[in-house]
């Protein structure tokens, strides 16, 4: 064990120690101003990183939006262009059954006779003067000759009207 050292001696070592608790704490002040910086320096490049990695993400994040959003306009619009064109079908056969309606009505009108004979008419022309003419349940008539068949029945008019009117049908939609 180590004898204390005699007052003199023990004085004499102050600027001793002095000096060393100076440099300790040179050295400890030092230190820590070395943590601060290196602390400062990585809280920066952290933040820094945080901050790339929430651009980063807000990018992706609306280029994904985008290509959703698109697809749902996309979607969107083909399921609008369904009902339009389902509502444009439910017209046109809307129309089709009135027309025929009104001209198997055409049967009860007085002068029904004169387009009955005119519709004979027109089977012999198509058909020759040797055609079979039957009257069609609808209106009409029906012929044939030979292998040749011919449907001047009122609905099949109609029919036909309205599928050669396909311009001027389509002119409904865009009134």
């Amino acid at each position: 064990m180590s004898r204390p050292l005699p007052s003199p001696a023990d004085a004499a070592l102050d600027p001793v120690r002095d000096a060393l608790l100076a440099a300790a704490r040179a050295d400890a002040a030092a230190e820590l101003r070395d943590a601060e910086s290196r602390r400062d320096t990585l809280l920066a490049d952290a933040r820094r990183t945080a901050d790339e990695l929430v651009a980063d993400a807000r990018v992706k994040g609306e280029a994904e939006a985008t290509v959703l959003l698109t697809a749902r306009m996309a979607d969107s619009r083909r399921d609008a262009r369904r009902t339009v064109l389902a509502a444009q079908r439910a017209l046109y056969d809307e129309l089709r059954r009135r027309c025929r309606l009104a001209a198997v009505a055409l049967v009860r009108r007085p002068d029904y006779e004169q387009l009955r004979k005119r519709l004979v008419a027109q089977a012999e022309d198509l058909l020759g003067p040797g055609a079979a003419v039957t009257d069609s349940p609808d209106g009409g008539v029906l012929a044939s000759a030979g292998t040749r068949r011919l449907d001047l029945s009122l609905p099949a008019l109609v029919d036909r009207v309205v599928d050669r009117s396909g311009t001027e049908v389509a002119e409904l939609w865009t009134r």
